[in-house]
């Protein structure tokens, strides 16, 4: 075997004009391979951050059944729970027990109950419409983030303590500790305390969500103990739709929807990218394959003298076979690892270039090592596979007729 490698790699020496390019043309098409699939993966990956990122994935709310002894079974436990979930169309009675049995549910990460209204902040004579959302802020918190999003002020929310967004606060020049007038459903009027300006990353929330403590707005909307849904979250967002289908044979009187349904047309247009993306690997990986594959054909008419004499002098054909394999190996792999450092130098240069005007680059990108050494193990094996025919074309070369030639 040690001689295949020496005579390979002689080869290789003699024509290091081709073996120079056929390197280049690797790590060119690696380099790509590498980048295109960090900036899709990146781009899904702040996509879905900003769709759902902070955001409910799986939501529990009120069923027009009516289930007397709804069984609620999880991995471990089973809990009964007597009597309807439903009270109106749109509430959630008995939530609490509900809510602990999701708690133990593995894959949950988050579980948030939510009271939601609709009313008007009144400022100056004019009027602005928002969205009242009642929670539990330690709760929410794990759903909103909303740590990271507050800019002002703190989660605590006691009384007529409100959080409102940013968007809302600038427009009418609100700050922390003003008091402001709300209208309500019915007429009435209530005025609370901003204890806390918060920026979720949505223009939309920022202008019309006020966050109360969730007792509060249940009074406020006559709920009693009732809450309109219960939000969650789950450790795979791309496992939502399944897992709701399990949960629905956990837990009855309950309807349960997932954001893969709210959101079908994201989702397609993620998968079209994923598509384009794998078409356009396979495209480069083939451009690849037959360039190796041209190369070493070309060396073997152009060593099919050495070979001969080396076959003449008692060299199998499985030998002079494997000295082309070892070459497109060893292109493939030299090829491949260049390709990787290029990648992540072009993935660091498109991060620091679209920082430039912002001081932020325009989304993250995160280079994946396991990919990359999946790419490398792929143009490795292609590489190899397409030094196949010239290394059977050498195994039938004839040393009497190579030398007489």
């Amino acid at each position: 075997m040690g001689f295949e490698w020496k005579i390979a790699f002689r080869f290789l020496k003699d024509g290091r004009g081709q073996t120079a390019f056929i390197l280049l043309g690797i790590a060119v098409g690696v380099a790509v391979q590498v980048f295109l699939g960090t900036l899709i993966s990146g781009l899904q990956s702040d996509l879905i951050n900003n769709t759902v990122g902070s955001s409910a994935h799986i939501t529990f709310s009120g069923d027009n059944r009516f289930s007397p002894e709804s069984q609620m079974a999880s991995a471990d436990h089973t809990f009964t729970i007597e009597g309807n979930f439903r009270q109106t169309e749109d509430t959630l009675k008995n939530w609490r027990p509900l809510m602990e049995a999701l708690d133990q549910q593995p894959e949950m990460t988050a579980v948030s109950p939510l009271v939601q209204g609709n009313g008007f902040l009144l400022r100056s004579g004019i009027s602005a419409p928002v969205v009242f959302r009642g929670v539990i802020p330690e709760r929410a918190n794990e759903v909103y983030q909303l740590e990271d999003g507050l800019l002002e002020g703190d989660l605590r929310l006691e009384g007529n303590q409100i959080l409102l967004g940013t968007d809302l606060a600038e427009e009418y020049q609100l700050q922390l500790g003003d008091n402001v007038t709300f209208q309500l459903p019915g007429e009435s009027r209530q005025v609370f305390t901003i204890a806390g300006i918060f920026d979720l990353g949505s223009q939309s929330i920022n202008e019309t969500w006020i966050l109360l403590n969730l007792g509060r707005a249940q009074r406020l909307l006559g709920l009693g103990d009732d809450i309109n849904r219960l939000e969650t979250q789950i450790q795979d967002v791309f496992a939502a739709d399944v897992l709701s289908d399990e949960l629905e044979q956990q837990f009855q009187g309950v309807t349960i929807d997932n954001w893969k349904v709210q959101n079908a047309d994201l989702l397609a247009a993620l998968q079209s990218q994923s598509g384009s993306s794998i078409t356009i690997q396979v495209f480069v990986l083939l451009a690849i394959t037959l360039g190796i594959a041209s190369v070493l054909a070309v060396s073997v008419v152009q060593k099919s003298k050495q070979i001969g004499i080396l076959k003449a002098m008692g060299t199998s054909s499985g030998s002079a076979s494997r000295i082309f394999l070892i070459q497109g190996g060893l292109m493939g792999l030299l090829g491949s690892l260049l390709g990787v450092l290029f990648g992540f130098l072009l993935t660091e240069f498109f991060l620091w270039g679209t920082a430039q005007a912002t001081g932020r680059a325009l989304f993250p990108l995160e280079f994946d090592p396991v990919t990359s050494a999946v790419i490398v193990a792929i143009a490795t094996t292609a590489s190899t596979l397409s030094a196949l025919i010239p290394a059977r074309k050498s195994a039938r070369l004839n040393p009497i007729d190579v030398i007489r030639g």
